[in-house]
């Protein structure tokens, strides 16, 4: 159980990372700026589009256009809450 705890706090140290990178980049140019999944796939050379029709496609891409740090921390913060160590 130790292990999904600092797995679990290591998602919501990335999910700040990940907001923190967006506040910068929004003092930066003065226009609110927020990165989604998919353009931050883009920065690491994996180009994923939006998915048409299908019973998952709004889901996933619910997902992809969703920015990173909400999903990250969000599964972090989650985790944290099943994984926290009970007395």
């Amino acid at each position: 159980m130790g292990i999904f705890r600092i797995m679990a706090w290591i998602l919501v140290a990335i999910g700040m990372a990940l907001l923190g990178a967006d506040i910068i980049s929004s003092l930066e140019s003065d226009v609110m700026e927020i990165r989604t999944t998919t353009e931050i796939f883009a920065l690491l050379g994996l180009d994923i589009g939006n998915m048409d029709g299908g019973l998952i496609a709004k889901p996933v891409n619910f997902v992809l256009n969703a920015p990173l740090w909400g999903i990250i921390g969000g599964l972090g913060v989650i985790l944290t809450l099943v994984f926290r160590p009970l007395d």
